[in-house]
Order: C-alpha cells, then sequence, then structure tokens
C-alpha cells in the first residue's frame, strides 16, 4: 500500500490519500519518506533508481474510504508530498 501526505500538522498528524479502500485499517503502521535523489541512466535519462530519505513511522488512528488520519513519530517533520507506504 502506498499513498501520499495531503495534509500535516504541527503536532505531527498527518492526513493521507488512501484509506479502507486501499485496505488500511486503524492501528495500521506505515513508512514516511520524502524523496531524496533521483539516479539517470545517463545515456538514456530513463529513471533508474529513487533514493528515499525517511521522515518516520505514521500509526494509523482514523480511517474513512478515501483517506485516513495518524499520528507521526520519528526523525522530523512531515510535509505535504511525503509518501506513505508499508513498511518492506
Amino acid at each position: 500500500v502506498s499513498g501520499l501526505v495531503a495534509d500535516a500538522s504541527p503536532d505531527g498528524t498527518l492526513i493521507i490519500n488512501i484509506g479502507s479502500r486501499a485496505g488500511l485499517k486503524v492501528g495500521d503502521k506505515l513508512d514516511v519518506k520524502r524523496q531524496g535523489r533521483v539516479v539517470r541512466d545517463p545515456a538514456t535519462q530513463k529513471v533508474l533508481r529513487s533514493i528515499d530519505d525517511p521522515v518516520g513511522t505514521l500509526t494509523i488512528t482514523e480511517v474513512d474510504e478515501g483517506s485516513a488520519v495518524g499520528k507521526l513519530s520519528g526523525a522530523g517533520p512531515a510535509k505535504v508530498g511525503d509518501v506513505v507506504a508499508t513498511p518492506k
């Protein structure tokens, strides 16, 4: 499961753009990451890999069909557009 941060409050409350339709439920934990470097093939400019920087862990506290709310714990504040995904 992966989505994006749609809103980030200073207290660490995040609203994300995925919800129960994507299989989320209260208590789920998601990794929050920020895209860092993009590595491209020098010949074709095709993206080979994206190096993401960890932001923290989001614990889901509320879920509806298309969005969810959770509390961030970890290194730093999240920003709108950060990626959330199930831990690998």
